[in-house]
């Protein structure tokens, strides 16, 4: 999987996180939301999303460990 860095030529927004989780890229996706939380006017909702990708993280690792 390829990771996500500030230093990318890619947009940071939210829609850019939601198309990135939709294609499976979780942790690219968590990097841009983490990065949208310092400077979001909606802080609660991107923390929302942040936690459900880390639950859903931590529920894959899991499931993948049996």
């Amino acid at each position: 999987m390829t990771r996500v860095s500030s230093t990318d030529d890619i947009f940071f927004t939210k829609t850019m996180a939601e198309i990135l989780e939709k294609q499976g890229r979780f942790e690219d996706a968590l990097t841009i939301y983490k990065l949208l939380l310092e400077t979001s006017d909606e802080p609660v909702d991107i923390k929302a999303r942040i936690e459900r990708l880390k639950a859903f993280a931590h529920r894959h690792r899991r499931s993948s460990a049996d």
